[in-house]
């Protein structure tokens, strides 16, 4: 009889469920004048990134640039949109990124219900009034964006990459002379939405999915390939992207898998984290307006990935981009790495960036100064020269002129997880040992010696 009453119970709620969704589709398309516009998903190669936001020396080879995710909840908050304004304008020039990317969600669209034009003007005036361009700073549409919005024409007429380009998905690139990287904008969106398609799942086309493939083709020889979306690839147990396959039979995920994919970029959760799942990283930012301005620093340094989480209006900023960071490691260091470097900003300026080793809050070593690498670039560096061994944390704290802030590094070491260098050290200074001897022991028994006596 329980069974029987649970079955009725989800008709019902399935029953309910697709009336609401069909009766607020209606109702806002009733009311609703758009322009029409459709979006156009052929690359067209024209983004030419700006020359900041990378360093490249003999010995330090790096690159940033900042995430933000689901500014939905600014538009009608004057003191919100004041610390977008800040993060758009402070924020910017003082890290000076590669680019920044936004992953959709960019307006709340009446918590889904309907577009409301207001909130897409003011996130476009805050765009032109910040003096961006599609050179220093990209989006891609979200779920409260797509919603109620025949052929995405807000986004097209608002966004910067819709206006730009009049098209949802993009990919561009950028060669360093220590590699090549591409990054692409996917759209996983869609026009109409059950309660819990609108809730939990991303959607990818064949025809996205076949554009997908062709950029992927293109960029199969690049050192990393950057993904942006607002659907979180996976986040179990509810979170994914529904996918269609492309016209070679594989699916979202069996392509990131055949071309390596390197890094997924998302939102839409609403918290920080990251996940790991079929090779592949996915890394989801929360909404801007947690803690008054939230924003992830990205660097790759030497072809490994760090973030920092960052809040607008605090100072000084900084990442540890070498050694990299845990969710690049999917846990703790356990080798130790010969060079500490530091990225770090204060628009009153850095003064010193120093580190330390502690075990168990413990401080083993004194701190001990990063050098500044030139006058001219954020990069703090040092050697890393300890023996200790297990469960470490290393401490790099940052004084600049708005205060100061301490950032950490986990290291696990083993006396079985010795640092690779000093096991081969070990392992030729044994060789020569061995070398020694057996040159000695032939020398004294098997080469004849010379009869010193003087003949009488």
């Amino acid at each position: 009889m329980c069974n029987v009453r649970n079955k009725i119970f989800l008709v019902i709620l399935l029953v309910f469920e697709g009336s609401l969704s069909c009766y607020i589709t209606q109702l806002v398309y009733s009311n609703a004048n758009f322009l029409i516009n459709i979006p156009n998903k052929i690359e067209t190669d024209e983004i030419t990134l700006s020359n900041q936001g990378n360093i490249d020396y003999d010995d330090q080879k790096l690159f940033w640039f900042i995430q933000i995710s689901d500014t939905q909840f600014l538009w009608y908050n004057v003191d919100k949109i004041a610390g977008f304004y800040k993060f758009l304008n402070e924020t910017y020039k003082e890290i000076t990124p590669l680019f920044i990317f936004h992953t959709g969600d960019i307006v709340d669209a009446n918590h889904g219900l309907e577009q409301d034009k207001t909130e897409w003007e003011n996130y476009r005036k805050a765009l032109d009034d910040n003096n961006m361009n599609a050179s220093i700073y990209m989006d891609v549409i979200g779920n409260h964006d797509a919603v109620h919005n025949p052929n995405f024409t807000y986004f097209l007429n608002y966004s910067m990459m819709g206006l730009s380009f009049n098209t949802t998905q993009y990919s561009f690139n950028h060669s360093f002379t220590f590699g090549q990287y591409a990054f692409i904008g996917l759209d996983t969106a869609k026009e109409s939405y059950n309660l819990l398609q609108f809730a939990f799942q991303g959607f990818l086309s064949s025809e996205e999915l076949d554009w997908y493939e062709n950029k992927l083709e293109m960029y199969k020889d690049f050192d990393k390939i950057f993904v942006f979306g607002h659907n979180p690839s996976s986040y179990p147990p509810f979170y994914n992207i529904e996918s269609d396959v492309s016209l070679s039979g594989k699916d979202f995920y069996e392509l990131n898998e055949e071309y390596n994919v390197s890094f997924y970029l998302s939102g839409h959760i609403h918290e920080n984290s990251f996940q790991y799942s079929n090779n592949l990283l996915t890394i989801t930012t929360s909404n801007f307006d947690q803690g008054g301005g939230i924003y992830r620093i990205v660097s790759l340094d030497d072809n490994r990935l760090s973030t920092s989480v960052g809040y607008v209006g605090d100072w000084p900023q900084a990442i540890i981009t070498n050694p990299p960071g845990e969710e690049y490691l999917l846990g703790d260091l356990t080798v130790v790495e010969k060079k500490l470097r530091v990225l770090a900003w204060d628009p009153k300026g850095i003064n010193s960036v120093k580190w330390s080793l502690f075990k168990n809050e413990y401080q083993l070593i004194n701190w001990k100064p990063l050098e500044k690498i030139s006058n001219e670039d954020p990069l703090w560096e040092s050697n890393l020269n300890f023996t200790n061994r297990g469960n470490l944390l290393i401490k790099v704290k940052i004084e600049g002129g708005s205060g100061e802030i301490v950032k950490e590094l986990r290291y696990n070491l083993s006396d079985d997880n010795i640092d690779n260098n000093n096991t081969i050290s070990l392992i030729v200074l044994i060789i020569v040992v061995a070398g020694l001897v057996s040159t000695a022991i032939i020398y004294n028994h098997y080469i004849p010696k010379k009869n010193n006596e003087k003949k009488k």
